[in-house]
């Protein structure tokens, strides 16, 4: 049986601190995080049908799509990445429960170990005014 990690032992362990930062690296991940911390679970939108053929139809031409800029009528980019990679990840990390068939997102075994990373955003967001500019970092 595998115990549940103190915030110590997160601190204290590179593996799950990469796994930790790589799910809070991403604008859309961190967000529906942070909306788990009070409302679990989380309804995603289904794909619509272009969406879908989109996925199904060829995974060269689904990549090329997601890092482009182009637009494809009745095709949501945005929903498709949370579909097609994020939500995949964070269920593989523990982080996230995915149930693709109900549309559900529910928190994991391993939602806990995030926690305090995820209050520090949620206290950010909820303290910064709505004129501030918005920053971001660029490697």
């Amino acid at each position: 049986m595998v115990g549940l990690s103190t915030d110590q032992d997160v601190l204290n362990n590179p593996l799950e601190n990469d796994d930790i930062f790589d799910a809070l690296s991403d604008g859309q991940r961190r967000q529906l995080l942070v909306d788990l911390l009070d409302s679990d679970p989380q309804h995603v939108s289904a794909l619509s049908d272009a969406s879908r053929e989109l996925i199904e139809a060829n995974e060269a031409v689904l990549d090329q799509f997601l890092s482009g800029q182009g637009e494809i009528s009745g095709v949501d980019k945005e929903l498709i990445q949370k579909h097609h990679a994020h939500l995949p990840k964070l269920a593989e990390y523990g982080f996230i429960e995915w149930h693709p068939e109900d549309y559900l997102v529910t928190k994991g075994s391993r939602f806990g170990e995030l926690r305090p990373f995820l209050k520090l955003i949620e206290n950010y967001q909820k303290d910064r005014p709505a004129t501030d500019p918005i920053i971001i970092f660029r490697e």
